[in-house]
């Protein structure tokens, strides 16, 4: 096990309150604003009438369309196809697209402004389902395909072929910061905006292309962010603060209420799936054949990928000869897709390893060894499983069965079954993949590393720390590569102005790529410094290095202390930074690394009234080397139950267009009650990834993938049916087990 701290440095201000995020930050004269939402989910606006609400105690200014300079386009990484505000003449396409900001002195004052300002709507007719779409006749806005040998031959030659539909709701992030900042603007005019987010670089951009604001004088900086899960990629309340901040001068706050967080943000996709698996009469697997559909908003958002990933997924950690996965999304008003840890892949992992444990039934073979006969073994096997889907083996070994042993081992033996109860062992296995640093959209991050001249370091990442530990394990990195302790080294994050670009926070790649970065730069530095320290010398001995706050030569001798090379350094006025980034290279462009993840899960099933028990869940992850363990044995277990949340509680349903599960109320989220008793994660060390700082593998999303689909399997070993229409409810099994 790795060396570790019991908590990390930032726990004591978050369980005691101190810490400060996003909507803590108040200043002097700061004004606060409210965005006015449409009533109607597809409507062209005719007119609106300000002058009322401007009238109105206590406002400020109201702003619409016309108070924007710039293109107005916002959206989700790369596409910018959605509107900050929609304005006269233009039209609503969800409940989503905001129609006016109002400022006032006072929260209550803006929100009661609101209620004054003026809007003719026309309605349009609008598609508010998937199938109302396809009814409709309108085109996908979205396709995604996979293809591999001759799938039509493959079932023909099965023994059994399983047929099942799948369903999985908007799902919901739940963050516990809902969206929220503070704008000002400095004495230098640059727009200041301190707001929660997963990628401050891409909204330094948005804000600044959105209005016509040079980026220059666009500083987007993330205090702690009280989650994300991936929500925080979205542009939610920056650009809003920008504006407001830049006409007024003055410095604004906006914090969304917990129904504008859940009803206005971006959502998980929900896809419905018809599949189709053939396995011959040794269980291995001859053909996959997937049709998959599901609704997109009004703007694309992040569904395409999510598409292709649920897809891809299909494939599960096996060899696949025969496959033929299609799949679309069509235009609705529903809410944007986002990214929600996993981005589709633990669904589609779900719904392989539901299908797989079936047709192993039928054929009378047991759970683990249909899998050991399927099972990608090898880096060839991980390299060539899809078309189209490039994916790298980074370590030596393809560690599945180790992982499943490791797994197993740990959970036991299955407890005897209550009476009026049955039990129940799932399992199931995955190869999530985390960026390498060749992702178009997740280059990875420059580090900056500055020494100064007492022999303490900075450290510069331009990611944002969101809760997953970032802040520890990249000072871990630094102290090991600059051979300094924890009280010589600090960590600043995620400010466009303070710190080095980097791509977004996602696809698990931070430790990977930031880890690399500042492996990068320390190797520069200690270069740069060994030089000057060559220089003070007057020697031309090239085997001078630093070495743990001074400076040796070939033989080990101390031939400069730092008190000597620090004085040198201030009087000659010598640079002590330095700057680094690994990126693949472009014959690598979206190739990912991949590692295996296993996982068991127990169930208890009450045969009266259908009570679905979590009795266990065990993660066992090849991560290669763990940096910091607390932070990373959290992540596993929060994404297990946040993975149980999806398969057995939460919902988020539209109606007509409008949320009707708007607040903690109706979406229902896993509680302290919910959690199983024992929920374990297994790290294994024995497997460092090459290419990865220290060996150590993407962590970050990987808990959600096995824990889905081995409930769905603990149940169907429990009582013999397979609920696979999401969340799984105590009605719908019993209905599936015929008790009414």
């Amino acid at each position: 096990m790795s060396d570790f701290k019991p908590f990390r440095s930032d726990a004591v201000d978050k369980v005691t309150g101190a810490a400060m995020y996003s909507a803590d930050f108040t200043m002097p004269g700061m004004l606060h604003a409210k965005v006015l939402w449409p009533p109607v989910p597809s409507a062209r606006i005719i007119k609106i009438d300000t002058s009322r609400a401007q009238e109105a105690p206590g406002i400020v200014r109201v702003f619409t369309r016309k108070d924007i300079t710039g293109s107005n386009a916002g959206g989700m990484f790369a596409i910018l196809d959605r509107p900050v505000l929609v304005g006269e003449g233009e039209q609503v396409r969800f409940t989503s697209d905001a129609i006016a900001l109002v400022a006032a002195r006072t929260e209550d004052q803006a929100a009661r402004a609101l209620e004054l300002i003026d809007v003719e709507y026309e309605e349009l007719p609008a598609a508010h389902t998937m199938q109302q779409a396809i009814e409709m006749g309108l085109e996908p806005v979205a396709e995604r395909s996979y293809s591999a040998g001759d799938v039509q031959e493959g079932f023909a030659r099965a023994d059994v072929i399983v047929e099942q539909e799948f369903f999985n709701p908007y799902q919901e992030h739940a963050h516990i910061e809902p969206e929220a900042g503070i704008a000002y603007v400095d004495n230098d005019g640059m727009v200041n905006i301190c707001v929660g987010s997963q990628h401050p670089v891409q909204m330094q951009r948005y804000v600044g292309e959105t209005l016509g604001y040079p980026q220059h004088k666009v500083r987007v900086y993330s205090p702690y962010v009280g989650g994300g899960f991936g929500s925080k990629h979205s542009v939610s309340v920056h650009v809003f603060l920008a504006l407001i901040a830049h006409e007024l001068r003055r410095p604004v706050r906006m914090v969304w209420t917990r129904e504008e967080s859940i009803c206005q943000s971006c959502k998980k996709q929900s896809l419905s799936a018809k599949v189709k698996l053939g396995l011959e009469k040794d269980g291995k697997i001859c053909a996959l054949q997937a049709r998959v559909t599901g609704p997109a908003g009004p703007y694309l958002g992040n569904g395409g990928d999510s598409l292709g990933a649920f897809q891809a997924a299909l494939c599960g950690a096996y060899r696949q000869t025969n496959i033929d996965l299609f799949g679309a999304l069509y235009p609705t008003t529903g809410l944007e897709l986002g990214a929600l840890r996993g981005v589709g892949w633990p669904d589609g992992i779900a719904t392989i390893e539901a299908m797989l444990t079936r047709g192993a039934a039928q054929l009378g073979i047991d759970q683990l060894t249909v899998r050991q006969r399927n099972w990608l073994m090898t880096s060839e096997d991980v390299a060539n499983q899809v078309n189209g889907l490039p994916t790298r083996n980074v370590s030596d070994v393809w560690s599945m069965p180790e992982m499943m042993d490791k797994a197993l081992e740990a959970a036991g033996e299955l407890p005897a079954a209550k009476p009026g109860t049955k039990v129940g062992r799932g399992i199931a296995n995955a190869a999530p993949a985390f960026c390498i640093g060749n992702s178009t959209l997740h280059k990875g991050s420059v580090a900056e590393l500055v020494m100064f001249l007492d022999g303490t370091l900075l450290v510069k990442l331009g990611f944002t720390e969101i809760g997953q530990g970032l802040t520890e394990v990249a000072k871990k990195f630094a102290t090991n590569a600059m051979e300094l302790s924890d009280e010589q080294v600090n960590v600043i994050l995620g400010d466009t102005h303070k710190t080095p670009i980097a791509g977004a926070l996602a696809f698990s790649q931070t430790t990977v790529t930031g880890g690399n970065a500042i492996y990068d730069a320390a190797g520069k530095l200690k270069e740069k410094m060994a030089a000057i320290a060559r220089e003070c010398l007057g020697s031309e001995d090239e085997s001078i290095r630093y070495s743990k706050g001074g400076f040796y030569d070939a033989s080990g001798a101390k031939v400069l202390d730092w008190k000597t090379f620090s004085d040198y350094c201030y009087l000659h006025v010598k640079d002590l930074t330095a700057t680094g980034c690994i990126v693949g290279p472009l014959e690598d462009l979206n190739v990912f690394g991949v590692t295996p993840v296993c996982g068991v899960v127990d169930v208890e099933v009450n045969e009266e009234t259908g009570e679905i028990k979590v009795l266990q869940v065990v993660h066992s992850h090849d991560t290669g080397k763990v940096i910091h363990h607390e932070s990373a044995r959290g992540q596993i277990l929060g994404s297990a139950v946040m993975s149980l949340g999806a398969m057995l509680i939460e919902e988020f349903n539209m109606e007509e267009g409008r949320a009707v599960t708007p607040s903690f109320a109706e979406y229902l989220i896993p509680t302290a009650m919910d959690t199983p008793e024992v929920n374990k994660a297994i790290m294994w060390e024995g497997n460092p990834g090459h290419g990865c700082p220290e060996g150590a593998k993407g962590i970050g999303e990987h808990g959600m993938y096995v824990a889905g689909g081995a409930l769905v399997n603990a149940i169907f070993d429990a009582v013999g049916v397979s609920i696979t229409h999401l969340p799984i409810t105590s009605e719908k099994l019993l209905k599936a087990m015929s008790k009414f």
